[in-house]
């Protein structure tokens, strides 16, 4: 079942700032703030209660602040998977007034959505450069995991603590490329002793 802001849980409507939503009504509405007796925040709409005692449904989609929190919604996106979510769900909410007969309503609507559309294209330029900033980083970081578990099975067929001291050398050399990794380096000083340790009991 395709989702919007709300259903998808993206936007909770109850945590919405309720003074910024009451000054949007007011404008919205043309009517004063002092004939406004108060505001319930429902999931999918605003309940206006007049002073006069009528009340008032108004969709949170016709305030100036769901474009705003659409922008926030797209710039949390951290990486592809929740970015192509959130345009999934920006497609079933550009759908919404499809069907409306309220022409300025849904002119207003269109230009929320090619906001958004904009928003949603520089962010993903944004994430593309962020990958490629981190590509080399994170290929570095898997090849001192990979050395780490290549000399950890190694390290299992020492029988001795002299056979262990003729690789350290080796292991100290290599290592110089990893020094930029003190997770990766202090996981080895921990193998490295941890092996000592078990080989000198075993001699003892």
């Amino acid at each position: 079942m395709s989702q919007n802001l709300i259903t998808s849980g993206l936007i909770d409507t109850t945590q919405l700032p309720l003074e910024q939503v009451r000054l949007q009504v007011s404008v919205l509405l043309k009517v004063p703030l002092k004939q406004i007796e108060r505001l319930e925040l429902w999931q999918n709409q605003v309940w206006v209660k007049f002073v006069e005692g009528r009340g008032k449904f108004v969709s949170y989609r016709q305030l100036p602040l769901w474009f705003e929190q659409g922008l926030v919604t797209i710039e949390s996106c951290t990486d592809r998977v929740s970015l192509k979510q959130l345009g999934e769900v920006l497609l079933v909410e550009r759908d919404w007034y499809d069907d409306s007969d309220e022409t300025e309503i849904v002119q207003q609507w269109h230009q929320v959505i090619e906001h958004w559309r904009d928003a949603w294209g520089k962010k993903a330029q944004a994430i593309q450069r962020e990958e490629e900033r981190l590509k080399p980083i994170l290929t570095h970081q898997q090849e001192g995991k990979d050395w780490l578990f290549g000399w950890r099975q190694v390290l299992r067929f020492c029988r001795d603590c002299a056979s262990l001291n003729l690789l350290a050398p080796e292991i100290e050399v290599q290592s110089q490329q990893f020094l930029d990794l003190p997770e990766v380096m202090q996981e080895m000083r921990q193998l490295l002793h941890q092996r000592w340790v078990e080989l000198s009991r075993n001699e003892a």
